[in-house]
C-alpha cells in the first residue's frame, strides 16, 4: 500500500516537474537526508502535538536555508499537509524510477564482494550500456557474503557472475545428474 501511495505522489511530481527532474531530485535527496538524520526534526514534523502551522513554519525555514525550488518546496509542504513525509524515501525512489523511465535510462543494481575501482565501474557501466542499448544508472553495493564476482540486477533479470552463483549452479547440475562421471 505505501508504494502505491508513493507512486501516486511521484507521478504527480514528475508531471509538474516537466523537465526539471535533476533539481527536484537533488532537493528531495537533500531534505530526505536532513529528515532521516535528525530525530528531533522527524519528531516535530510527525507529532500530533505540534500544530500544522508550526510544522509548516519549520519546514519553510529549512527549505529557505536549502534554497530549494518553489515546486520542490510546495511538494514537500503537500507531503507535510497530508501526513506523507514518512513516505519520502519511497516517493523519492518512485520518482527516480519514473524519471529514468521517461529519459530512457535503465536502473540497475550491481553487487560485488568488495568495492570496485573507478576503472572497473566505468568498464561495467559501458558493458551494461551496450547490453541494454540504453543509458544505465548503476547503484553499486558491496555484499561481503559473495565469495567473488558480481551480480547485476536489471528490473527482474539477474546476471549472476558470482562464485556463489557458479557453485549453486554446479550443485544443481550435480543433483540433477547432469555432471556425469567426469568427476
Amino acid at each position: 500500500m505505501p508504494m502505491t501511495i508513493a507512486r501516486r505522489y511521484a507521478r504527480a511530481l514528475a508531471e509538474a516537474a516537466e523537465s526539471h527532474y535533476s533539481g527536484i531530485m537533488e532537493a528531495l535527496d537533500t531534505f530526505a537526508g536532513i529528515y532521516r538524520e535528525s530525530p528531533e526534526l522527524r519528531e516535530a514534523l510527525d507529532s500530533p502535538l505540534v500544530s500544522v502551522q508550526q510544522k509548516s513554519n519549520i519546514l519553510k525555514a529549512i527549505l529557505e536555508r536549502l534554497q530549494v525550488s518553489i515546486l520542490a518546496g510546495n511538494f514537500l509542504h503537500v507531503l507535510l499537509a497530508h501526513y506523507r513525509l514518512s513516505l519520502l524515501d519511497e516517493i523519492r525512489a518512485a520518482f527516480k524510477s519514473l524519471v529514468n523511465e521517461r529519459l530512457g535510462i535503465v536502473q540497475m543494481t550491481l553487487i560485488s564482494a568488495s568495492p570496485l575501482s573507478g576503472e572497473q565501474q566505468k568498464a561495467l557501466h559501458e558493458s551494461f550500456g551496450e547490453l541494454t542499448h540504453q543509458k544505465v544508472d548503476i547503484q553499486y553495493r558491496v555484499d561481503p557474503d559473495l565469495l567473488g564476482g558480481i551480480r547485476a540486477e536489471i528490473k527482474s533479470t539477474v546476471y549472476d557472475g558470482t562464485v556463489r552463483g557458479y557453485l549453486d549452479q554446479m550443485r544443481e547440475q550435480l543433483e540433477a545428474g547432469r555432471i556425469g562421471s567426469a568427476l
